[in-house]
């Protein structure tokens, strides 16, 4: 076939446009797929998570647990004979990122069941785009009061407790031991503040605060705040922070004397990563005790915890359970709604969450997709031998 000038030009054109376009292609790593599809259909879950970034001890424990979720369901049939098809991203513990990748995941990979929020400033900031997408999330790990009665919440449910209870537990641990003159030390974002202002609250007037001391997560350089506090000279530290920003605090706390004064912490400083610092874990171990959401000994916990630790060789740890049951409830909402319709979704989650028995203990479900009380645990670190570990003071349910 004879090729004409104009020809030329047309294929020169397109052979340019099919260049950019796989440049186009090639900016954010395309969402990590779990499982492969199967010849029956499948159901597409998107799970963002911060694997990376501040978060990024616990979400990588947390995106195993999902994992384990969707493996144990495809292995028994699926859903209505449909796979599980589990698209992974790591927001690096970054809202925007986090809102980014719930848009590409909805609109490029046409999910419409989520898992994630991991953390309440990541859920505030998708909230909006689900509500106007009509498009359903479930949270294990956003914990912030201040997600409660936003307008935006018909479809985003939580299998994490809120801090109003973790508020009033951090608080009474206080007063129980007599403490008077109180620092809350909380990072500068929906979670520090939610969870601060809720100590702060229950203390009221048995109480002196002496100081609320707001930070930046990500500076590298404590030592302003805490000679602050130092100077303040309090009989208790609330500190609300995450991992990396944690290890650092109590690294130079250490070195600034003020493992004297007890210290109170709560979910976000808990998990293995704190202890990788021996400066943070001696800290830990001399000074303070925390709260966490935890699960209740019993067998259905026990039989997921030995699964994962078969699968992982680890144990699992903070909110590893709630997103077990977020997975669960998920594929159980979609076979009674028939589909993934986000309205009929929360309708279905409605009915099944109301005393709904999960590994986080039983879960049930307000009419604003709050989970309504919960388990909590009491730790603290102790060194066995050479090596610091986190233990169960006690377990508490709140109503």
């Amino acid at each position: 076939m004879k090729v004409t000038g104009r020809v030329k030009r047309w294929l020169s054109l397109l052979g340019i446009l099919g260049i950019l376009l796989g440049i186009a292609g090639c900016g954010k790593k395309p969402a990590t797929q779990e499982t492969a599809p199967s010849p029956g259909g499948e159901i597409k879950l998107g799970c963002v998570l911060s694997t990376t970034g501040q978060l990024g001890p616990m979400g990588k424990k947390m995106a195993d647990a999902a994992r384990l979720a969707v493996d144990q369901i495809n292995a028994r049939g699926g859903v209505d004979g449909k796979r599980i098809k589990l698209y992974l991203e790591d927001d690096a513990t970054d809202q925007v990122t986090a809102l980014n990748d719930v848009k590409k995941l909805v609109e490029v990979n046409g999910v419409k069941l989520l898992i994630g929020g991991m953390s309440s400033g990541a859920a505030m900031t998708i909230g909006p785009f689900l509500a106007e997408r009509h498009v359903f999330m479930i949270s294990p790990s956003a914990t912030s009061p201040e997600l409660t009665g936003q307008p935006w919440r018909q479809y985003l449910f939580r299998t994490c407790p809120s801090d109003i209870y973790q508020g009033k537990l951090m608080a009474q641990l206080a007063l129980n031991e007599g403490l008077k003159k109180a620092v809350i030390l909380a990072m500068d974002n929906t979670y520090g503040v939610g969870l601060g202002n809720e100590i702060k609250k229950t203390l009221g007037d048995k109480a002196q605060v002496v100081g609320y001391i707001k930070y930046d997560p990500n500076k590298k350089d404590y030592r302003s705040e805490l000679t602050q506090i130092k100077q303040l000279n309090p009989d208790v530290v609330f500190h609300i922070g995450y991992n990396k920003d944690g290890i650092i605090i109590y690294q130079q706390a250490l070195n600034l004397g003020l493992d004297k004064i007890k210290w109170i912490g709560c979910d976000g400083v808990y998990g293995t990563g704190m202890l990788e610092n021996p400066a943070a874990a001696e800290f830990m171990a001399k000074t303070m005790i925390g709260t966490r959401p935890a699960s209740p000994d019993n067998q259905a916990y026990e039989q997921f915890r030995q699964a994962y630790k078969a699968k992982f060789n680890a144990e699992p740890e903070v909110f590893c359970d709630t997103i077990y049951d977020a997975v669960n409830l998920l594929a159980q909402a979609y076979a009674r709604a028939g589909g993934e319709d986000a309205a009929k979704i929360r309708e279905a989650l409605l009915q099944i969450g109301q005393n709904y028995p999960g590994v986080s203990g039983n879960i049930t479900f307000d009419q604003d997709g709050d989970r309504v009380g919960g388990y909590f645990e009491v730790w603290k670190v102790i060194k066995k031998g050479d090596k610091y570990e986190f233990a169960r003071e006690k377990l508490i349910e709140v109503q």
